[in-house]
């Protein structure tokens, strides 16, 4: 199985020391770190640079699965044993060659790696659906039983040949241990014999050429019969095997070599039986190393928060917030920001050319984008937004650094010269160019037409690629030309800093008397400096720094009109609060006072009565009276209707939950809790405790259900403290998947609870499958009545705001 296929196109690239001079070199190493084994290090060392749109899109793919694999299953995935078996194989490839115990022991621990590995797939349909790509590597890949059984049955989990891997082997080794034993018996018997004859010196015993010996002091050796094998430096001990040991020794020594011919003739079978899946372990270990290979990218791309960006066919290039892999994880190590890079080229602008201060950024920027292309185009994720757009060139040149050379008699113009001569005879619309400081090394009048002329004849050929200069007349020259874009690395010109942050659209100017003045450099020398400075070039960059002041100006304006419009905004707001609080105040005035005035007419109106008891006898001034009691009634039906018509307005227009039979409900003038037992047209029949009576349902409010009347209070209290303690957002950054489902799960529950009309869960950018995961489960919710990204300036796509229904 081979990993990098064979491009129809190859990739070429100018100079030959592309990888060096981008620092593609010190990635491959920090990738090369990562590889659990030297299968993993081997393809690293292979990697190709790719042309193939398809072939690169696979390998992103699987990364990326790699990736959401590490993220949501973390460390269960089997990474143990991926070992070489280079020497092994090269062992079965010859015909009478025999395996030793710890090759076979190897090579059993990769056939059950291989088997884990098809194990932790092939036995769980989720994941094969959720890595398909993976899947696919494994396709066709299967590891025999048989050939593990039978190893298991030679060789044990210390990697030693079994002693029941024969009939002759257990026998053997029988022997042995019977002969070690009596071996210990006779020479402890006579190391006590000898001792109690102090003949022995203090450390009575010692091995010698595999043998064990008694440690005998010079003057008494003669007095044991045995085998001298040793002495001590001073000679002042002999080390001497005892004669009643001897045979026993000797013995031993046949046992072993008897013990080592049977391993042999074991292992000889056992490699008879292996080499027949020479081919088929050989598949084994490829698979081990791609996975292995695969793991090393996506562990990676998760340090540097990397992912996979869309690849264009068309070549058109749009990088949201790339940042340089290296500096970033520098940076992050230090626990320091990194300015991110977001640009757009296109057939309409096909080459940016980025002007600026010195030390601004502008060769961190170029370097940032010919390393993206190469990790691209070598199958590893990128550090950038997952919604990048980038695309495939068949050839990357460039030219960065000082190229000097005693040895080749090239001056830095000279190199630059070579450089350019290149790039005019070999470019193409298939090729990106990265051009640092163009055109410099030489006089800036003739080296900056040269530079134009040839950036002119690169814009005809149609290739793609970013130039950075200190020449104007490069700038007017982009300005006025079709393909090519000016740009700057902004620069804050209070502070005479750079911010590191490019800008399209404009030139910048290089604030070298602005510099100059902040290095200490005297008033008077910068003024010379000044008058001698042609007045069209001074003119010219005095306007891009006014223009750079301005547009700063302009922009702290328009942060500023945008607070405003916020204050402004907010006050409105709040008047609209108040406007609405002095209304409802304005109407309970009225509504008081013409309750008042109905209680009034109530009094009239029985002090009235009370009269015409009185007057009863005298039938003209009862007509009378009638009259005036008629004019009362209007007066009294008249203020009722007036009273109703505000309560409508202060307490039923914008009425909460409709009653329904079976709530719980109170007087809206009162506290009592009771339950709606019917409906009777627009009353209800409500019981308050014992008490059944009907209510206009206008006037009833629902409530929460309660069991016993006395405890309505302690739990409308209860409910309203709880509910203010609620937050009502969240962050999840840094759960991991199933852990963020669950508590954005009892957040909606909660907020539903305590009816919140609108929830905030912060789950980062990252590569988007969180965010996905959380969209996909709230569909489930009726009670959620929509889903979006919260406003740019408050974390975008990074956070989604839950509007509950």
């Amino acid at each position: 199985m081979e990993y990098y296929q064979k491009d129809k196109h190859q990739f070429k690239r100018y100079p030959q020391d592309l990888f060096q001079k981008l620092e593609f070199d010190k990635v491959l190493q920090l990738l090369s770190e990562k590889c659990q084994s030297s299968l993993g290090k081997e393809h690293v060392a292979r990697m190709k640079v790719l042309t193939d749109v398809n072939k690169i899109e696979r390998l992103l793919t699987q990364v990326h699965e790699f990736k959401e694999l590490i993220m949501v299953e973390d460390k269960g995935f089997p990474l143990n044993n991926y070992l070489s078996l280079k020497e092994e194989l090269g062992f079965l490839e010859v015909e009478n060659m025999v395996l030793n115990e710890a090759q076979v022991f190897r090579l059993y621990k990769v056939l059950e790696a291989a088997n884990e590995l098809l194990r932790y797939f092939r036995f769980n349909q989720d994941r094969q659906e959720r890595y398909p790509n993976l899947f696919m590597l494994l396709e066709g890949v299967n590891v025999s039983r048989e050939l593990i059984h039978q190893i298991k049955g030679v060789i044990d989990k210390d990697g030693r040949v079994r002693s029941d891997a024969s009939k002759e082997l257990i026998s053997i080794r029988k022997s042995i241990n019977q002969r070690y034993k009596e071996l210990d018996r006779q020479f402890v018997q006579v190391l006590r014999e000898y001792k109690n004859y102090n003949w022995l010196a203090d450390s009575v015993e010692s091995i010698r050429n595999g043998r064990r010996v008694l440690a005998v002091m010079a003057e008494h050796k003669r007095k044991i019969r045995g085998i001298i094998h040793d002495e001590s430096k001073s000679g002042n001990i002999a080390f001497i095997e005892p004669d009643v040991t001897l045979q026993i020794n000797n013995d031993l020594v046949g046992l072993q070599l008897a013990e080592k011919r049977e391993i042999y003739r074991i292992l000889q079978e056992l490699t008879r039986y292996i080499r027949p899946y020479r081919k088929d372990i050989q598949e084994y270990q490829t698979v081990l190393g791609i996975f292995d290979f695969i793991h090393a990218k996506a562990q990676l791309a998760w340090e540097m928060d990397a992912h996979r960006p869309h690849i264009s066919r068309e070549k058109k290039i749009e990088l949201f917030n790339a940042r340089h892999p290296l500096l970033y994880l520098i940076n992050k190590q230090q626990k320091k920001k990194t300015v991110p890079l977001s640009f757009e080229l296109s057939l309409a602008n096909r080459i940016l050319l980025v002007s600026g201060p010195n030390a601004g950024g502008k060769s961190v920027m170029l370097k940032t984008t010919g390393l993206l292309q190469l990790m691209l185009q070598t199958g590893m994720l990128v550090p950038l937004n997952d919604h990048s757009i980038m695309t495939v060139f068949q050839q990357v040149f460039v030219d960065i650094g000082d190229e000097q050379s005693i040895e080749n008699d090239l001056s830095t113009y000279s190199s630059r010269l070579k450089n350019m001569k290149h790039f005019v005879e070999a470019a193409n619309s298939k090729t990106l160019l990265l051009m640092d400081e163009f055109g410099s090394g030489t006089d800036p009048a003739l080296g900056g037409a040269i530079a134009e002329a040839v950036l002119e004849h690169l814009n005809q050929k149609f290739c793609y690629g970013i130039v950075t200069t200190h020449y104007s007349n490069l700038k007017v020259y982009a300005s006025e030309t079709t393909g090519i874009i000016n740009g700057c690395m902004t620069f804050d010109y209070k502070t005479l800093s750079p911010k590191y942050m490019l800008e399209v659209g404009k030139p910048g100017s290089s604030f070298a008397f602005e510099l100059a003045a902040k290095s200490g450099m005297g008033n008077a020398l910068i003024q010379k400096a000044k008058e001698k400075v042609d007045t069209q070039y001074q003119q010219f960059d005095e306007l891009l720094t006014t223009l750079q002041k301005e547009k700063a100006a302009a922009e702290d304006m328009l942060r500023r009109a945008r607070q405003k419009e916020k204050e402004y905004q907010k006050l409105l707001e709040e008047y609209a609060v108040k406007k609405r609080e002095l209304e409802l105040k304005r109407k309970k005035i009225i509504l008081e006072t013409e309750e008042k005035a109905l209680a009034d007419l109530q009094a009239s109106n029985k002090k009235f009565e009370n009269l015409v008891k009185e007057l009863k006898e005298n039938k003209g001034e009862k007509q009378t009276i009638r009259k005036i009691k008629q004019e009362i009634q209007k007066d009294k039906v008249r203020l009722s209707q007036s009273i109703e018509i505000l309560k409508d307005n202060i307490f039923y227009k914008d009425s909460d939950k409709q009653v329904a039979e079976g709530d719980f409900v109170r007087l809206r003038s009162g506290r009592e809790v009771g339950e709606v037992m019917e409906f009777r047209k627009n009353k209800c029949l409500v019981q308050f405790d014992t008490l059944k009576t009907l209510v206009k349902t206008k006037e009833l409010v629902v409530v929460e259900p309660i069991k016993k009347k006395e405890q309505a209070g302690v739990q409308f209290y209860n409910s309203i403290e709880r509910k203010s303690q609620f937050e009502n957002s969240i962050d999840i950054r840094g759960q991991r998947r199933v852990e963020a489902l669950k508590s954005v799960e009892d957040l909606i529950d909660q907020g539903l609870m305590y009816n919140v009309d609108e929830l905030k869960v912060i789950h980062g950018i990252g590569d988007g499958v969180l965010r996905r995961s959380i969209r996909e489960m709230l569909r489930s919710y009726k009670a959620v009545k929509s889903v979006r990204d919260e406003d740019p300036q408050y974390g975008g796509a990074g956070v989604s705001i839950i509007e509950l229904g």
